[in-house]
Protein backbone atom coordinates (compact mmCIF):
# COMPACT_ATOMS: atom_id res chain seq x y z
CA UNK A 1 0.00 0.00 0.00
CA UNK A 2 1.66 2.81 -0.71
CA UNK A 3 0.81 5.33 2.19
CA UNK A 4 1.63 8.79 -0.05
CA UNK A 5 -1.57 8.08 -1.77
CA UNK A 6 -4.60 5.98 0.10
CA UNK A 7 -7.99 5.56 -1.26
CA UNK A 8 -10.59 6.56 1.06
CA UNK A 9 -14.25 6.62 1.72
CA UNK A 10 -16.16 9.27 3.33
CA UNK A 11 -19.49 7.45 4.68
CA UNK A 12 -22.32 9.92 5.69
CA UNK A 13 -25.96 10.55 6.28
CA UNK A 14 -26.59 14.10 4.39
CA UNK A 15 -30.22 14.05 6.61
CA UNK A 16 -31.51 16.41 3.66
CA UNK A 17 -29.00 18.89 5.42
CA UNK A 18 -27.01 20.59 2.58
CA UNK A 19 -24.69 22.16 5.62
CA UNK A 20 -23.47 18.47 6.08
CA UNK A 21 -22.74 17.54 2.39
CA UNK A 22 -20.34 20.27 2.39
CA UNK A 23 -18.63 20.19 6.17
CA UNK A 24 -17.79 16.59 4.39
CA UNK A 25 -16.70 17.21 0.81
CA UNK A 26 -14.89 20.28 1.86
CA UNK A 27 -12.42 18.14 3.78
CA UNK A 28 -12.41 15.63 1.24
CA UNK A 29 -11.77 18.35 -1.41
CA UNK A 30 -8.81 19.19 0.50
CA UNK A 31 -7.49 16.01 1.14
CA UNK A 32 -7.65 14.87 -2.49
CA UNK A 33 -5.37 17.96 -3.16
CA UNK A 34 -2.43 15.75 -1.00
CA UNK A 35 -2.79 13.31 -3.80
CA UNK A 36 -5.21 10.88 -1.93
CA UNK A 37 -8.16 9.57 -3.44
CA UNK A 38 -11.16 10.52 -1.74
CA UNK A 39 -15.17 8.93 -2.55
CA UNK A 40 -18.40 9.37 -0.84
CA UNK A 41 -21.28 7.71 0.35
CA UNK A 42 -24.54 9.19 1.23
CA UNK A 43 -26.57 7.05 3.73
CA UNK A 44 -29.67 8.85 2.41
CA UNK A 45 -33.12 8.64 4.05
CA UNK A 46 -34.08 10.51 7.28
CA UNK A 47 -34.15 8.78 10.68
CA UNK A 48 -32.29 5.79 12.13
CA UNK A 49 -34.09 3.06 10.04
CA UNK A 50 -31.78 4.17 6.69
CA UNK A 51 -28.63 3.36 8.74
CA UNK A 52 -29.58 -0.18 8.92
CA UNK A 53 -31.44 -0.19 5.71
CA UNK A 54 -28.44 0.50 3.56
CA UNK A 55 -25.87 -1.89 5.33
CA UNK A 56 -25.98 -4.49 2.50
CA UNK A 57 -25.74 -1.81 -0.55
CA UNK A 58 -23.14 0.00 1.66
CA UNK A 59 -21.15 -3.39 1.74
CA UNK A 60 -20.88 -4.07 -1.69
CA UNK A 61 -19.84 -0.48 -2.59
CA UNK A 62 -16.92 -0.72 -0.20
CA UNK A 63 -15.74 -4.33 -1.71
CA UNK A 64 -16.12 -3.09 -5.55
CA UNK A 65 -14.15 0.38 -4.35
CA UNK A 66 -11.15 -1.78 -2.54
CA UNK A 67 -10.74 1.40 -0.22
CA UNK A 68 -7.53 1.35 2.14
CA UNK A 69 -9.59 3.12 4.93
CA UNK A 70 -13.21 4.10 5.35
CA UNK A 71 -14.19 7.40 7.53
CA UNK A 72 -17.49 7.30 8.60
CA UNK A 73 -19.32 10.64 8.94
CA UNK A 74 -21.04 11.11 12.05
CA UNK A 75 -21.57 8.35 14.61
CA UNK A 76 -24.85 6.29 13.52
CA UNK A 77 -22.27 6.18 10.02
CA UNK A 78 -19.74 4.73 11.92
CA UNK A 79 -22.10 1.83 13.39
CA UNK A 80 -23.33 1.12 9.86
CA UNK A 81 -19.84 0.94 8.26
CA UNK A 82 -18.70 -1.42 11.13
CA UNK A 83 -21.58 -3.46 10.01
CA UNK A 84 -21.05 -3.34 6.80
CA UNK A 85 -17.36 -4.17 6.14
CA UNK A 86 -13.41 -5.06 7.96
CA UNK A 87 -11.98 -2.11 6.26
CA UNK A 88 -10.05 -0.07 8.77
CA UNK A 89 -12.54 2.11 10.03
CA UNK A 90 -11.88 5.75 11.30
CA UNK A 91 -15.27 7.47 12.96
CA UNK A 92 -15.60 11.42 13.33
CA UNK A 93 -18.37 12.03 16.26
CA UNK A 94 -19.82 15.50 15.09
CA UNK A 95 -21.22 16.00 18.27
CA UNK A 96 -24.73 17.29 16.56
CA UNK A 97 -25.38 13.60 16.49
CA UNK A 98 -24.51 12.88 20.20
CA UNK A 99 -25.68 14.41 23.11
CA UNK A 100 -23.24 14.14 25.69
CA UNK A 101 -25.39 12.18 28.35
CA UNK A 102 -24.05 9.32 30.44
CA UNK A 103 -25.92 6.72 28.90
CA UNK A 104 -25.20 7.88 25.65
CA UNK A 105 -22.08 8.27 26.35
CA UNK A 106 -20.90 4.91 27.66
CA UNK A 107 -23.22 3.65 24.60
CA UNK A 108 -20.91 5.16 22.07
CA UNK A 109 -17.70 4.67 23.97
CA UNK A 110 -18.60 1.08 23.89
CA UNK A 111 -19.05 0.77 20.82
CA UNK A 112 -15.89 2.52 19.54
CA UNK A 113 -13.91 0.01 21.64
CA UNK A 114 -15.62 -2.81 19.88
CA UNK A 115 -15.86 -2.04 16.13
CA UNK A 116 -13.92 1.03 15.51
CA UNK A 117 -9.82 1.48 14.95
CA UNK A 118 -10.07 5.45 15.95
CA UNK A 119 -12.37 7.79 16.93
CA UNK A 120 -12.18 11.65 16.15
CA UNK A 121 -13.87 13.96 18.70
CA UNK A 122 -14.56 17.55 17.32
CA UNK A 123 -13.46 18.83 21.35
CA UNK A 124 -12.04 19.16 24.87
CA UNK A 125 -15.28 18.31 26.43
CA UNK A 126 -16.40 15.12 24.13
CA UNK A 127 -12.49 13.61 24.83
CA UNK A 128 -13.30 14.02 28.61
CA UNK A 129 -16.82 12.87 28.16
CA UNK A 130 -16.33 9.89 26.14
CA UNK A 131 -12.94 8.69 27.06
CA UNK A 132 -12.04 6.48 24.32
CA UNK A 133 -8.82 5.34 24.61
CA UNK A 134 -8.06 5.31 20.44
CA UNK A 135 -9.43 8.80 20.34
CA UNK A 136 -8.18 12.39 19.61
CA UNK A 137 -9.61 15.56 19.24
CA UNK A 138 -9.40 17.11 15.71
CA UNK A 139 -11.87 19.89 14.41
CA UNK A 140 -13.81 19.99 11.18
CA UNK A 141 -11.70 22.34 8.69
CA UNK A 142 -12.70 25.89 7.10
CA UNK A 143 -11.67 26.41 4.08
CA UNK A 144 -10.30 30.09 4.92
CA UNK A 145 -9.57 31.07 0.78
CA UNK A 146 -13.58 30.88 0.77
CA UNK A 147 -13.99 33.30 3.94
CA UNK A 148 -11.23 35.82 2.36
CA UNK A 149 -11.91 39.13 3.87
CA UNK A 150 -14.87 40.89 1.56
CA UNK A 151 -15.67 44.92 1.36
CA UNK A 152 -18.38 45.79 3.83
CA UNK A 153 -20.81 47.52 1.97
CA UNK A 154 -20.39 44.59 -1.36
CA UNK A 155 -21.08 42.21 1.41
CA UNK A 156 -24.24 44.03 2.42
CA UNK A 157 -25.22 44.80 -0.95
CA UNK A 158 -25.10 41.22 -1.90
CA UNK A 159 -26.65 39.87 1.29
CA UNK A 160 -29.32 42.06 0.36
CA UNK A 161 -29.16 44.08 4.06
CA UNK A 162 -31.07 47.21 4.61
CA UNK A 163 -29.66 50.14 6.71
CA UNK A 164 -30.52 48.44 10.19
CA UNK A 165 -28.04 46.39 12.06
CA UNK A 166 -28.23 42.69 11.68
CA UNK A 167 -28.01 39.91 14.17
CA UNK A 168 -27.10 36.64 12.02
CA UNK A 169 -29.02 33.06 13.08
CA UNK A 170 -27.12 30.44 10.92
CA UNK A 171 -29.29 26.84 11.16
CA UNK A 172 -32.54 25.58 10.22
CA UNK A 173 -35.33 26.72 12.90
CA UNK A 174 -36.43 23.58 12.58
CA UNK A 175 -33.32 21.89 14.31
CA UNK A 176 -34.57 21.63 18.13
CA UNK A 177 -31.15 21.45 19.22
CA UNK A 178 -30.57 24.89 17.33
CA UNK A 179 -32.72 26.34 19.77
CA UNK A 180 -34.31 28.96 17.76
CA UNK A 181 -37.06 29.66 19.97
CA UNK A 182 -34.60 30.54 22.78
CA UNK A 183 -32.80 33.08 19.82
CA UNK A 184 -36.64 34.76 19.23
CA UNK A 185 -37.14 35.00 22.98
CA UNK A 186 -33.85 36.96 23.45
CA UNK A 187 -34.70 39.04 20.68
CA UNK A 188 -37.79 40.54 22.25
CA UNK A 189 -35.94 41.99 25.35
CA UNK A 190 -34.33 44.44 22.88
CA UNK A 191 -35.40 47.54 22.40
CA UNK A 192 -33.65 48.95 19.59
CA UNK A 193 -36.08 49.55 16.33
CA UNK A 194 -32.67 49.45 14.39
CA UNK A 195 -31.44 45.62 14.91
CA UNK A 196 -32.56 42.81 12.85
CA UNK A 197 -32.44 39.17 13.43
CA UNK A 198 -31.88 37.35 10.28
CA UNK A 199 -31.84 33.92 9.41
CA UNK A 200 -29.54 32.04 7.36
CA UNK A 201 -30.82 28.70 6.34
CA UNK A 202 -31.03 27.23 2.67
CA UNK A 203 -28.56 29.68 1.26
CA UNK A 204 -26.44 28.77 -1.72
CA UNK A 205 -22.71 27.83 -0.13
CA UNK A 206 -20.98 30.64 -2.04
CA UNK A 207 -22.86 33.45 -0.88
CA UNK A 208 -22.91 32.31 2.71
CA UNK A 209 -19.21 34.79 3.70
CA UNK A 210 -21.19 37.73 2.17
CA UNK A 211 -23.87 37.17 5.43
CA UNK A 212 -21.07 36.92 7.88
CA UNK A 213 -19.20 40.32 6.60
CA UNK A 214 -22.32 42.16 5.95
CA UNK A 215 -23.22 41.34 9.77
CA UNK A 216 -22.69 42.56 12.95
CA UNK A 217 -23.38 39.77 15.39
CA UNK A 218 -23.38 35.77 14.93
CA UNK A 219 -25.86 34.58 17.29
CA UNK A 220 -25.98 30.94 18.43
CA UNK A 221 -28.26 29.72 21.14
CA UNK A 222 -27.48 26.17 20.44
CA UNK A 223 -28.71 23.19 23.61
CA UNK A 224 -25.43 21.29 22.62
CA UNK A 225 -23.19 20.97 19.96
CA UNK A 226 -19.43 19.39 19.12
CA UNK A 227 -17.57 21.99 17.43
CA UNK A 228 -19.95 24.25 15.75
CA UNK A 229 -18.76 25.03 12.27
CA UNK A 230 -20.62 28.56 11.81
CA UNK A 231 -18.69 29.67 15.19
CA UNK A 232 -15.43 28.87 13.54
CA UNK A 233 -16.96 30.37 10.27
CA UNK A 234 -17.81 34.13 11.75
CA UNK A 235 -14.75 33.87 13.28
CA UNK A 236 -12.88 33.31 10.31
CA UNK A 237 -14.83 36.36 9.15
CA UNK A 238 -13.68 38.31 12.39
CA UNK A 239 -17.41 38.58 13.06
CA UNK A 240 -18.42 39.58 16.93
CA UNK A 241 -20.12 36.44 18.88
CA UNK A 242 -22.51 35.92 20.83
CA UNK A 243 -22.87 32.18 21.95
CA UNK A 244 -24.51 29.98 24.89
CA UNK A 245 -21.69 27.72 26.36
CA UNK A 246 -21.88 24.69 24.06
CA UNK A 247 -19.19 22.70 22.56
CA UNK A 248 -16.09 24.12 22.10
CA UNK A 249 -17.16 27.25 21.43
CA UNK A 250 -14.91 29.00 24.75
CA UNK A 251 -11.93 27.83 24.05
CA UNK A 252 -12.23 29.18 20.73
CA UNK A 253 -13.20 31.96 21.65
CA UNK A 254 -11.34 32.56 24.57
CA UNK A 255 -9.37 36.04 24.47
CA UNK A 256 -11.35 37.50 21.70
CA UNK A 257 -13.11 40.66 22.07
CA UNK A 258 -16.13 41.06 21.06
CA UNK A 259 -16.98 37.35 21.64
CA UNK A 260 -19.46 36.54 24.58
CA UNK A 261 -20.04 33.34 26.41
CA UNK A 262 -23.41 33.44 28.09
CA UNK A 263 -26.48 31.51 29.69
CA UNK A 264 -29.13 30.02 28.19
CA UNK A 265 -31.39 32.42 29.48
CA UNK A 266 -33.07 34.97 27.08
CA UNK A 267 -32.57 38.54 28.67
CA UNK A 268 -28.48 37.41 29.63
CA UNK A 269 -28.76 36.75 26.18
CA UNK A 270 -30.06 40.08 24.53
CA UNK A 271 -27.86 42.31 26.99
CA UNK A 272 -24.56 40.76 25.21
CA UNK A 273 -25.81 41.23 22.13
CA UNK A 274 -26.38 44.99 22.68
CA UNK A 275 -22.86 44.65 24.23
CA UNK A 276 -21.77 43.11 20.99
CA UNK A 277 -23.61 45.45 18.83
CA UNK A 278 -22.01 48.54 20.57
CA UNK A 279 -18.57 47.26 20.40
CA UNK A 280 -18.93 48.55 16.62
CA UNK A 281 -16.03 46.86 15.09
CA UNK A 282 -14.01 43.16 13.87
CA UNK A 283 -12.79 41.01 15.88
CA UNK A 284 -9.42 39.37 15.72
CA UNK A 285 -11.03 36.08 15.27
CA UNK A 286 -9.28 35.42 11.98
CA UNK A 287 -6.27 34.64 13.73
CA UNK A 288 -7.11 32.36 16.46
CA UNK A 289 -8.40 29.97 14.12
CA UNK A 290 -6.16 30.20 11.50
CA UNK A 291 -4.71 26.64 12.44
CA UNK A 292 -7.91 24.84 11.57
CA UNK A 293 -7.69 25.61 7.96
CA UNK A 294 -8.79 22.36 5.93
CA UNK A 295 -5.50 22.22 4.50
CA UNK A 296 -4.05 21.74 8.11
CA UNK A 297 -6.40 19.61 9.02
CA UNK A 298 -5.71 17.18 6.05
CA UNK A 299 -2.61 16.90 6.94
CA UNK A 300 -3.72 15.64 10.80
CA UNK A 301 -6.37 13.43 9.27
CA UNK A 302 -3.83 11.44 6.66
CA UNK A 303 -1.42 10.80 10.15
CA UNK A 304 -4.43 9.07 11.48
CA UNK A 305 -5.04 6.98 8.40
CA UNK A 306 -1.42 6.09 7.69
CA UNK A 307 -1.70 4.91 11.41
CA UNK A 308 -4.83 3.10 10.93
CA UNK A 309 -3.76 1.32 7.75
CA UNK A 310 -0.15 -0.01 9.00
CA UNK A 311 -1.77 -1.31 12.14
CA UNK A 312 -4.36 -3.44 10.41
CA UNK A 313 -1.20 -4.16 7.35
CA UNK A 314 0.36 -5.71 10.59
CA UNK A 315 -2.22 -7.34 12.01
Amino acid sequence: MDLDKIKILFVYSSQDIQARTHLVKTQGESIVRTGCSVEYYDISGLGFWPYLKHIPALRKFIKSGNYDIVHAQFGYSGITCALASPKPLVVSLMGSDYRLEKMTSWITSSIARLFWDYTIVKSQKMYNNLRIRSSQIIPNGINFSRFKPIDREIARHQAGFNASAHVLWVSDPQRKEKNFALAREAFSYIDAEDVELTIVNNVEIDKVPFYYYAADVLLVTSKWEGSPNVVKEAMACSLPIVSTDVGDVADITRGVDGCFIVPADPEEIAAALDTALQFGKRTNGRDKVIHMDVDCISERLLEVYRNVANKHRKN
